[in-house]
């Protein structure tokens, strides 16, 4: 999917408020330029740089009131109460432009990205039960959309890779950016198989380095740089990096209709049967 780059106008008060991290929700209302903004899309305020701010997420509100009784006030402008942040903002946006929708961007500079930090939640089995359920809720989450390519990716995660977890012979692993995940691989090392069997990076975060940081985890709990790991032809291209920098061999096409009827999968370092 294409990132799109989008140039906005600020007043220099509130930029530099972006671009030191204070304030991480920018508000607009429903202009047409507004709708056309996705999440993972950059925001540049070329008025002041051209640093690319990521776009975390798009939250549609119908007035300011239900907005600032939803999202926290200091994201939004800091050093005011809530009730000084609405006052400033009807006075940008009159009322027959509120009208049109109340839009949070949710922005992450681009240095923030830096501090990425790799959990297993296999450590957390023991120590903090609490959490090792949030890390292995989540990670399902953000994968669930590729039930549209794997149908038993739902039924295989929690009956298979979860118990298994708790036996030792596969892990889940994900990458933690400001305390949302980022990104999440999922492991199977038993009967002698070596796989990564899921590994992906959320649009928004991906170029930034998270891929290897859970590859070089993956590598670690496997026991090896060349694990078995099945690629959908229509995004080789995507890995296209990581298997030449890891030198991987592809040693198989499955038949078609193996995962699903949209795409044939090719494996590297090994086969699959």
């Amino acid at each position: 999917m294409q990132r799109n780059n989008h140039s906005l106008r600020i007043k220099k008060v509130y930029y530099n408020q972006i671009n030191s991290g204070q304030k991480k929700l920018e508000i607009r209302v429903g202009y047409s330029q507004i709708k056309r903004i996705k999440a993972g899309d950059t925001i540049t305020f070329p008025d002041y740089s051209n640093k690319k701010f990521v776009v975390e997420r798009i939250t549609r509100y119908d007035d300011f009131a239900e907005m600032l009784d939803t999202e926290n006030p200091a994201e939004v402008i800091p050093g005011v109460s809530k009730y000084k942040a609405l006052e400033l903002l009807q006075e940008i946006y009159p009322e027959d432009k509120e009208r049109l929708g109340v839009y949070v961007i949710e922005l992450r500079r681009p240095e923030d990205v830096s501090v990425i930090k790799i959990m297993k939640a296999s450590d957390y089995i023991e120590k903090n039960h609490n959490l090792f359920v949030d890390i292995i809720s989540r990670a399902y989450t953000i994968t669930d959309p590729i039930c549209v390519d794997y149908p038993r990716h739902f039924t295989w995660y929690w009956n298979k890779t979860i118990p298994a977890v708790f036996a030792g012979t596969r892990e889940v692993i994900v990458a933690v950016v400001d305390k949302k995940i980022a990104g999440t691989v999922f492991l199977k090392n038993e009967d002698g198989e070596k796989k990564i069997c899921t590994i992906l990076v959320l649009e928004q975060y991906r170029k930034n380095g998270i891929a290897k940081k859970l590859l070089e985890a993956s590598f670690k709990f496997l026991g090896t740089t060349k694990p078995l790991i099945s690629i959908a032809d229509k995004k080789i291209d995507m890995f296209s990096g990581i298997i030449e920098k890891y030198g991987w061999e592809q040693t198989q096409v499955l038949s078609d209709g193996y995962y699903n009827d949209n795409s044939r999968e090719i494996v590297f370092n090994g086969t699959i049967e």
